[in-house]
C-alpha cells in the first residue's frame, strides 16, 4: 500500500477559502481507482496548516492519480487558486507502507 501526504500552509485569514478547495481535492482523490480513502485535516496550532492524506492499494494507482491531477484543467485551476492562498508551495510526498 502507498500513502500520499500533502501539506498546505495558508496565509492568515485564508484558511476557509483553502479548505473549500481542499475538500474538492480530497473528494477527487477519494474517487480515484485504487484509493481506499482520503482525509482532510486542519491543524489546531496553527490552524493555518492543512493536510490531505490518502491511502492507495498500489503504486500504479497512485501514479495514475498524479497524472490525472496534472492533466485535469479543473484540478489545475484549483492548484493555482491554492498557490495564491498559501505562504509556500504545498509539500507532496509518497510513502510505501511496509
Amino acid at each position: 500500500m502507498f500513502l500520499r501526504f500533502s501539506r498546505f500552509r495558508f496565509r492568515e485569514g485564508k484558511e476557509s477559502d483553502g479548505i473549500e478547495i481542499l475538500r474538492r481535492h480530497a473528494d477527487a482523490i477519494r474517487a480515484a481507482p485504487g484509493c481506499r480513502d482520503a482525509w482532510l485535516g486542519q491543524g489546531q496550532h496553527p490552524a493555518t496548516e492543512c493536510v490531505v492524506v490518502a491511502l492507495f492499494d498500489d503504486e500504479d494507482s497512485l501514479r495514475k492519480l498524479e497524472g490525472r491531477l496534472r492533466s485535469d484543467p479543473v484540478r489545475g485551476g484549483d492548484f493555482f487558486s491554492l498557490l495564491s492562498l498559501t505562504t509556500q508551495p504545498p509539500e507532496v510526498t509518497q510513502y510505501e507502507i511496509r
